[in-house]
């Protein structure tokens, strides 16, 4: 039901390099690493051959060959010998498993969104920023009533959907411009997109809450509340998804005001303010 992130993958090859005053860090290998894991966890490409994985990402066939021989080695992919193809490891089945445990924001999340689906019958996802600006799904309940299936994992850019701009509403006002203007290339947004997405920012502020009424996706609707971490930062928020045949645009008001509660005692939780809030 959702469609991939259009923008494309960016790769810098240099260690250590300046942007805008602010220098920026990357190590190559990892870099590939991740992009071939993301790539080979979205579905299209979920079995792909060298060429397809290099094509894809714009490597050269040698650099990709020798990473994904390393990620072979260690269970991270899986190599079919008789396709010739490439999928996910059965190693990261391991590590998915020790991250859910160990990670103490999902934990106290997972009920609530369970919960959200429940009252509403509507498919609750946590979202997660990842990097600069993307985002990703990382965990769900599909509601019983007017749920929509989403993929775990899939990417979107930052301007996408109402989470992408909950996020961007609540960062400071000098990260959201340049992040705006570093998606405007990938993303062809014209002045009046970026000036209307800008114009929704103290509304969000103010409600609590964003909602996206078929904007991204053709027929979905999306409602997202900002979920605060122990330095005040939104990286994450709570959504609920469905269809706009289901609902007038009106009748998402209530749908925002259960999510920013429900995401007012999830920032609570994670802030050791709410030890004795109840799910």
């Amino acid at each position: 039901m959702f469609y991939e992130n259009k923008g494309g993958f960016h790769l810098s090859n240099q260690t250590d390099e300046k942007e805008n005053g602010k220098r920026k860090y990357s190590v190559p290998a990892v870099d590939v690493s991740f992009r071939i894991l993301t790539l080979l966890s979205r579905k299209k490409f979920s079995h792909s051959n060298l060429t397809e994985i290099a094509n894809a990402l714009t490597l050269q066939p040698t650099t990709c060959f020798r990473v994904l021989q390393q990620l072979r080695e260690d269970a991270i992919v899986h190599y079919d010998k008789r396709t010739k193809q490439y999928s996910l490891g059965p190693y990261l089945v391991v590590l998915g498993e020790r991250a859910k445990e160990n990670s103490l924001d999902i934990a106290i999340i997972l009920p609530y969104l369970e919960e959200l689906s429940e009252r509403t019958g509507l498919t609750s996802v946590l979202v997660n920023r990842i990097g600069n600006t993307r985002t990703t799904f990382v965990a769900k309940n599909e509601g019983e009533d007017f749920g929509l299936n989403v993929s775990v994992g899939r990417h979107f850019s930052i301007v996408d959907g109402a989470y992408g701009k909950c996020m961007l509403a609540y960062m400071g006002e000098e990260e959201s411009n340049e992040l705006l203007q570093e998606v405007q290339y990938t993303r062809s947004l014209s002045d009046n997109e970026m000036n209307r997405l800008k114009a929704d920012f103290p509304v969000i502020r103010d409600h609590g809450y964003a909602t996206n009424y078929g904007e991204t996706i053709n027929g979905v609707f999306g409602v997202a509340a900002p979920i605060f971490n122990i330095d005040d930062n939104v990286d994450m928020t709570i959504n609920l998804f469905g269809m706009t045949a289901q609902y007038n645009e009106d009748e998402l008001i209530p749908k925002g005001e259960l999510l920013k509660e429900t995401a007012e005692r999830i920032s609570a939780k994670i802030k050791g303010q709410g030890n004795n809030l109840m799910v």
